[in-house]
């Protein structure tokens, strides 16, 4: 203890002999520890931490699929969930949860998003209440009273914390809720919500036609496995239940390979984050091994520059052993003054990542600096230490037994050194060349996704939402009432060129309502499986107001309402897989099993609804006022978005007082944000391939200068002896570009096998895109080129009077 001690405060000592050295290696490591512990934190807190919750390792989420033209995943209906509940005996409870829009009316009415659950929801996950209680048994029957549970995020941004909210009441839909309880600050699956009401009290969930109706799935369903029960033994059992409906009720199974999936909540949580998460954090580790070369460079000149000191201290009897661990002592300070000055990188970095993370998980509240990221921290500034200093302290000690040598340079600084740090600046070009690649790939997706067609002009267009009042607006045709007259208030203000309501925005929609499709007069397989589309309300002028072309047919108008004939307008892809060259228009189609039929008047564009990557699905359309409203309105306006909301709000509240308008944006908001992921994607791995770009070219023009130091004499020898400028310069150059070119070799074959990484995360782009390969090499190339000119030029200017007087 006592000899590491002196190596410690000896380690002190020489670097603060050598600040410029030090001060570039902490630099160096901090950058690359900082980046490594900001996606350690994202890791541990989103895949890694056990769920705040008491249940949180029996948590399992029941899933329902099928191979559809919509959507592969299913929600789990009224009557489906209690066929599980009453034959499923792996689970001590299952429970129901899905999320609805409602009003709550206070100072100003407010649109809150609103979690319908089980009266034993809270329970089955083990949460306990912050304030009050949760829900007891009986509260999700009909006729029980109105009560809510508040989020903890609603309750401090609403109503300030009050400690004395519970007891409170409050108009939700026309009737008095009263609160009895605070949750504490957790995250929520499958969204954030602002306050939860029993399924008792949502009209959605207990109207008649969700009850009656095996195939209306709109819940999400909640388990706990009993103690002792695999995944395994859950899924087996609820499987055998799901293949027994397909045999009992036929009619409503009609769907191609019906299946049900058990898996931990943990993991549903985390799916989507999970290969990003992966993906960015492998990237910021070899940032971090590209550190470590670099700061191994540094650490290989110094020595060659403390030989002598090292040879007296060998001479003076120190074993090898303990020349070694100097060194390592002097690296691992080193990196632990990394570590400390990259925590406030990854300050910074966690909180950027927490905010991006949230469009994946709602776990990403939960990534902050704990405990464990410090331990990871520290772990990871020791490894570094280690990692980057044990081959300078081998090198440096290995020809050092017992010799001294005085008024020359030590031979250890040879082909040995030479060799290593060659290595070590290649390795640095191979893996800046792989993120570049990786980087270069995933912006030129991000480009091309920029490029794609929509199907809809999102200039001068803005949106806003209508949410309903269940309560007051009961009777659907009231709703499309109210619709329909804020469209004409809308439209008859200055500036304003045409508006419409519509169900669904483009671009900004999540998922597809998967609606059954029957066409008349058309022969079907009884064994085939349903024909599903995404169906979409819209009003008149509607098509107009988005910019999308009409390729047949008419529009809604206003004689297309429940006193008329259905009518429906399909997509130009949806028309032509079902109706091939035919004329759909005049068709007849049922979206309810034959029950009603649908006349088709239309064809117009497809609209991309869910995402710029993701082709156009079958789209149809029903008029608005036919089915109750639509909730969401688009207008066509020459003002900006200020003064339109204020103007809009302000003509909704002369008609209904009480009527919130929300969700306030432009359609080129909705393309930006559909954008997002992929655009921050790549910025994050651009940011990361630029790090290591600059480190490398760093790197290189260390090596060059210590090469043109170690060789000045030889250079003014040169220079005596009549060579060119020219030929000392292209001789330095070599150097480098030799180790770039082979480094860019190893890169080229790295990067072929690494790109299939990223291929989920492409679009329109082949993992071996030979732009981006050839382009990456020629920045890659000129950024080291460029690198290796400047000491280069430095040796070339060298008087040879000078040069000879060095040793």
């Amino acid at each position: 203890m006592r000899s590491l001690l002196q190596d410690v405060r000896y380690g002190f000592r020489g670097l603060r002999k050598s600040p410029g050295y030090a001060l570039l290696a902490i630099a160096a490591l901090a950058l690359g520890i900082g980046a490594n512990t900001a996606l350690f934190s994202a890791i541990y807190g989103i895949l890694l931490k056990p769920l705040p919750y008491a249940n949180g390792k029996r948590l399992v989420l029941l899933q329902q699929s099928a191979r559809s033209a919509t959507s592969p995943k299913l929600a789990v209906s009224v009557q489906e969930l209690e066929d599980y509940r009453k034959q499923a005996h792996s689970f001590d409870g299952l429970v129901e949860y899905h999320s609805m829009q409602f009003i709550l009316l206070g100072r100003e009415p407010d649109r809150v998003e609103t979690g319908v659950v089980s009266a034993n929801f809270f329970d089955v996950l083990g949460v306990k209440p912050l304030l009050g209680r949760t829900f007891r048994a009986g509260e999700d029957l009909v006729g029980a009273e109105p009560v809510l549970v508040l989020s903890y995020k609603y309750w401090q941004e609403h109503h300030g914390g009050d400690p004395n909210i519970v007891g409170k009441s409050f108009r939700m839909n026309d009737k008095l809720h009263t609160v009895i309880g605070v949750l504490p600050p957790i995250p929520q699956y499958p969204r954030e919500n602002d306050v939860y009401m029993p399924v008792s009290a949502c009209p959605t969930r207990m109207s008649a036609h969700m009850l009656e109706n095996r195939a209306m799935r709109m819940l999400n369903v909640f388990g706990i496995l009993k103690p002792g029960v695999t995944l395994e033994q859950a899924n087996a059992e609820t499987s055998t239940i799901a293949a027994r409906f397909t045999q009992q009720y036929p009619n409503a199974y009609r769907l191609d390979h019906f299946a049900v999936h058990i898996d931990s909540l943990q993991t549903m949580l985390t799916t989507r984050a999970r290969p990003l998460l992966i993906m960015l954090l492998i990237t910021s580790a070899l940032v971090l091994v590209i550190s470590c070369a670099n700061v191994a460079n540094l650490a290989l000149a110094r020595m060659t520059q403390r030989e002598y000191e090292m040879a007296i201290r060998s001479s003076l009897g120190a074993p090898r052993t303990r020349l070694i661990r100097q060194v390592l002592t002097e690296c691992t300070l080193l990196a632990i003054a990394g570590g400390l000055v990259g925590l406030l990188f990854a300050q910074v970095g966690t909180h950027l990542l927490s905010i991006f993370l949230a469009r994946f998980t709602t776990r990403a509240a939960e990534v902050q600096i704990s405990g464990a990221v410090l331990a990871f921290t520290m772990v990871v500034s020791i490894a570094t230490g280690l990692l980057f200093g044990l081959a300078p302290a081998l090198n440096s000690t290995r020809r050092l037994a017992g010799q001294m040598q005085t008024g020359a340079r030590s031979s250890s600084a040879g082909h040995m050194g030479w060799s290593l740090r060659s290595a070590l600046i290649v390795a640095q070009v191979c893996i800046s060349y792989v993120l570049l690649v990786i980087a270069g790939l995933t912006l030129r997706s991000f480009d091309k996704l920029q490029k794609v067609d929509a199907g809809f002009n999102a200039e001068n267009v803005v949106a806003f939402t209508l949410p309903v009042n269940f309560t007051k607006y009961a009777e659907p045709v009231k709703f499309a009432e109210l619709e329909q007259r804020v469209k004409q208030r809308i439209e008859q203000l200055p500036g304003v060129t045409s508006a419409a309501s519509i169900s669904g925005l483009p671009l900004g929609s999540t998922s597809p309502t998967p609606q059954p499709m029957m066409i008349e007069k058309q022969v079907k397989d009884p064994n085939a499986p349903n024909v599903e589309v995404d169906a979409s309300a819209v009003s008149p002028n509607a098509f107009f107001t988005l910019g999308v072309p009409f390729m047949a047919g008419r529009d809604f108008n206003a004689l297309d309402t429940t006193k008329s004939e259905n009518v429906t307008i399909f997509s130009a892809s949806t028309a032509k897989r079902y109706f091939g060259n035919e004329d759909p228009v005049g068709r007849r189609v049922s979206y309810d099993n034959g029950e009603n039929w649908w006349r088709i008047v239309g064809v117009v564009g497809d609209v991309r609804y869910f995402g710029l990557d993701r082709p156009p699905i079958d789209e149809v359309y029903v008029p608005a006022a036919q089915i109750g409203g639509a909730g969401r309105f688009v207008v066509r306006t020459t003002m900006d978005e200020d003064a339109a909301r204020s103007l809009f709000t302000k003509a909704v509240r002369e008609l209904d007082n009480e009527q919130p308008v929300t969700d306030f944006k432009t359609l080129r908001e909705v393309r930006d944000d559909s954008l997002t992921n992929t655009r921050v994607t790549s910025m994050l791995l651009t940011l990361f391939a630029g790090l290591a770009l600059v480190l490398a070219a760093t790197g290189l023009f260390g090596v060059i200068s210590f090469l043109v130091s170690q060789r000045t004499r030889e250079i003014g020898i040169r220079l005596a002896m009549g060579a060119q400028t020219s030929s000392v310069l292209v001789m330095m150059l070599r150097q480098g570009v030799n180790l770039v070119a082979i480094g860019l070799g190893l890169g080229v074959i790295a990067a072929l096998a690494a790109s299939n990484v990223v291929k989920s995360l492409l679009f329109g782009v082949s993992t071996r895109d030979w732009i981006t390969f050839v382009g990456v090499g020629a920045v890659l190339f000129g950024s080291t080129l460029l690198a290796s000119y400047l000491p280069a030029r430095r040796a070339a200017k060298v008087q040879p009077m000078e040069a000879l007087r060095c040793e």
